[in-house]
């Protein structure tokens, strides 16, 4: 292997381990999304009518 092959090698483990710590600080893997979105819209909605709800 030579010099710029190893540069190379480099930057990408560099970039994923950028990545990996970037998405473990911001709420891991899992995070809010489930892949259903429907159970998101709802509860996105849910929470607007509450704070409707709040505001009178």
């Amino acid at each position: 292997m030579n010099l710029p092959t190893i540069l190379v090698l480099v930057i990408v483990v560099v970039c994923f381990v950028a990545a990996l710590v970037f998405i473990c600080k911001n709420g891991g893997f899992g995070g809010e999304c489930t892949g259903d979105c429907s159970s998101c819209s709802a509860r996105c909605e849910a929470a607007k009518q509450q704070q409707n709800a709040d505001k009178h």
